[in-house]
């Protein structure tokens, strides 16, 4: 008998017939049924094909958003989102991200690494600045990517914050300059190659664009994304 990670109620795990069956290991629950049915997979309607987001009858595809960035970017850049950023996905971040619960990694696990390592391409997760890593003590990104091999080929060009991007307004992040670096030792390993970039969330997608820009000139041969949220 386990407990659901967010409202801490008992789990009773089964395991159903046809688990028996595939003779594959089994994953416990890690939240209730009435937890897990507050968070929306995105797998299910139709989405944007650049970045994600569910769309909505009367938007078009791209949505407006994406069309804005093919006009103003050189390279070509897809994402994709596995759940909607609902109320139960900003909760979840809250405590997560600014709380710091790492166990709350265990939730999302197990699907994002299944969705970064289905496609066999290099896995480059966004990074946080020293001055996060120093008071949270922990990467969000690559806590949710826990036996992925990684390539870290960028890093943050600030020390410290001025503000939480959770905290920025849409024209602020659109403001945004080129917040991360190379890290010289792993551009090589770029150079040629197909790329994924593994974030959080997606909200205006300046922060992965500016990730991809970076990679691509480091000569990757196709950068995408994919982010546990849209």
């Amino acid at each position: 008998m386990t407990n659901c990670l967010l409202c801490q109620s008992s789990l009773r795990n089964t395991t159903s017939f046809d688990e028996i069956m595939s003779l594959a290991p089994t994953q416990a629950r890690q939240l209730c049924e009435e937890c897990a049915a507050k968070f929306f997979r995105l797998d299910s309607v139709a989405t944007c094909d650049q970045c994600g987001r569910r769309l909505k009858a009367e938007m078009s595809n791209p949505c407006y958003d994406c069309e804005r960035w093919q006009q103003q970017i050189s390279f070509d850049f897809q994402n994709r989102a596995l759940y909607e950023y609902n109320s139960a996905m900003k909760d979840y971040m809250k405590r997560y991200k600014f709380l710091g619960d790492y166990q709350l990694r265990f939730i999302f696990a197990k699907e994002v690494k299944k969705a970064v390592t289905r496609q066999k391409r290099l896995l480059v997760p966004i990074p946080v600045n020293a001055g996060t890593m120093a008071t949270r003590g922990f990467n969000q990104v690559t806590g949710l990517l826990k036996g992925c091999s990684l390539v870290e080929a960028l890093k943050t060009s600030q020390t410290v914050k001025d503000k939480r991007q959770s905290e920025k307004d849409r024209a602020d992040r659109l403001r945004l300059i080129q917040p991360f670096e190379l890290v010289e030792p792993q551009i090589e390993r770029i150079s040629g190659k197909n790329v994924t970039i593994i974030d959080d969330v997606y909200t205006t997608g300046t922060t992965i664009r500016h990730a991809a820009s970076l990679l691509y000139q480091a000569g990757a041969a196709s950068v995408i994304g994919i982010t546990l949220a849209r």
